[in-house]
């Protein structure tokens, strides 16, 4: 099982980004400690490597095209 900080350093983003994904459902996590304390989070390798593998192919949006229609053509 991995930390919050060990799966951040595996896919080089950080930490807080990690637990907003956990909070969000993206990642399945288990939270260990006593009822109503916070806890630590643990992601099993497996669901580390699905969540890597559900990233792949997705880049960034290309914006669209500006429209510019103040100027004048002619």
């Amino acid at each position: 099982m991995l930390t919050v900080k060990e799966l951040a350093s595996r896919l080089g983003i950080s930490p807080s980004l990690v637990y907003a994904l956990c909070d969000a459902g993206v990642i399945a996590h288990t939270r260990h400690g006593r009822p109503g304390k916070r806890g630590c989070i643990r992601i099993e390798e497996t669901e580390a490597e699905r969540y890597r593998e559900q990233c792949k192919g997705e880049g960034r949006h290309r914006p669209a095209p500006m429209i510019l229609k103040h100027l004048k053509l002619g």
